[in-house]
């Protein structure tokens, strides 16, 4: 006898056969690296494809990174130590005072400051070196590592990074984009163009995310900005305009809410609808503990100075009951001590945000000074809300504008997840 066999649509992309999804939108990447890690947990498999990679009939590109526990965590230290040391601390002495030149201002082309770039830049290359031969050095990895070096110093390519356990911060890897340089010896020398994100556009990805749209729909053509913030941090010493003017652009843009403790954000995340289509986070965060015991879980703190920690965030949004944040939102982390974002605190906060519908994610590798941090929201977001500029480019463009017009490499420090081609647009016009 003939079973009626029943079907269910779990995902639709064709609106009930009424259009199919167009996604030109979507760049091709011409270098996709995926990492996974084996079951011995200090060893990763690593697929390669894109235009960087030859189709020669030979299969696809794979390889092995060994040891990873002894070689790859402790070269991602070192690029994070290195940029929060070579740029945040380093400081010279003006008039017996000790002056933070990164920190104190966001303009160093005057001819006062433009030598303090020369005199950090190699040694950011060298870690951001240090990192690239960590990941791609293994014997296993040489027909990767060959075509990968080749592909970078030939043109700009699109970059994507897979991985949901290896967090590496891709934009401050460092190649060098010509054969006869050297980072050290005799003649060493180095140049931006080296950096990853400075001359690519560059993101980490994570497995496969059925559904996912990189285009954030916008109704009415009106932009709903979630400002999660601690405005006292501008009264810390020295006292530094940063949330206020951040506030005021985006309330001049956007319908902005403010969210200034810990009840507003559960609140918010608990309730329907959640509206944000930004998502902003300009506070403390704190990623171990003091002293040299056991690390306390990483998290964040709002006006109200009370720890949110990441299990509370899982707990809020899952009492959503499997609903999805419905705007998609794309979130930006601009905190002080933002840097683990790709470690612990990243595991903490941004994963649940995104498995649980946030778009993409933003935030520095470093901790951030209070006055850049003001400038590049503004600049980025400037320039992200005119409609179809994709996030990709606006990251690029503001690390290649930073460095080259005013001599500082922080515009680098921002990492993308999962958003090279996000951008704001009209329901009505896909």
């Amino acid at each position: 006898m003939a079973r009626e066999l029943t079907t269910e649509i779990t995902f639709d992309h064709t609106h009930q056969m009424r259009r199919v999804r167009e996604y030109g939108y979507n760049r091709e990447r011409t270098i996709y690296l995926r990492f996974t890690r084996e079951s011995n947990g200090e060893s990763f498999f690593v697929q390669a494809w894109g235009s960087a990679f030859p189709e020669d009939g030979g299969g696809g590109y794979q390889g092995r990174i060994a040891n990873t526990g002894r070689s790859v965590e402790a070269a991602i230290d070192i690029v994070r130590s290195e940029w929060q040391r070579q740029v945040v601390d380093y400081h010279e002495l003006v008039d017996g005072r000790k002056r933070h030149p990164f920190v104190d201002s966001v303009d160093l082309a005057g001819a006062a400051d433009r030598q303090h770039l020369e005199a950090i830049g190699i040694e950011l290359a060298r870690a951001g070196d240090t990192l690239f031969w960590a990941l791609f050095g293994d014997p296993g990895m040489e027909e990767i590592t060959t075509l990968l070096r080749g592909a970078l110093r030939a043109g700009e390519h699109v970059i994507t990074a897979e991985s949901d356990t290896l967090f590496a911060p891709w934009g401050l890897l460092y190649t060098s984009p010509r054969e006869d340089e050297r980072l050290v010896g005799p003649g060493a020398g180095w140049s931006m163009d080296g950096f990853w994100g400075y001359r690519h556009l560059v993101e980490h990805n994570f497995s496969r995310t059925p559904g996912f749209d990189s285009r954030i729909h916008v109704r009415g053509g009106q932009v709903m900005a979630g400002l999660n913030v601690d405005q006292g941090v501008d009264e810390e010493h020295p006292p530094t305009p940063f949330i206020a003017p951040v506030i005021r652009f985006f309330r001049e843009r956007t319908t902005t809410v403010v969210r200034a403790s810990k009840d507003e954000l559960a609140h918010a995340l608990t309730a329907s609808p959640f509206d944000d289509h930004i998502t902003y986070f300009g506070c403390h965060a704190e990623v171990s503990g003091a002293g040299g015991g056991q690390p306390e879980p990483p998290y964040l703190a709002l006006g109200d100075k009370k720890q949110i920690r990441g299990v509370e965030l899982i707990g809020w949004l899952s009492q959503r009951h499997g609903r999805l944040l419905p705007n998609r939102p794309l979130v930006f982390v601009s905190a002080c001590q933002g840097g683990q974002l790709c470690s612990r605190f990243y595991g903490a906060f941004g994963r649940d945000l995104l498995q649980h519908g946030a778009r993409c994610l933003l935030g520095p590798q470093i901790d951030l000074p209070r006055m850049f941090a003001a400038e590049y929201t503004t600049r980025l977001f400037s320039a992200l809300l005119e409609p179809g500029t994709r996030l990709g480019d606006v990251v690029r463009a503001l690390a290649r504008e930073f460095a080259d017009d005013h001599r500082n490499p922080l515009g680098l420090i921002f990492s993308l997840y999962r958003g090279l081609d996000v951008h704001f647009g009209p329901r009505d016009a896909w």
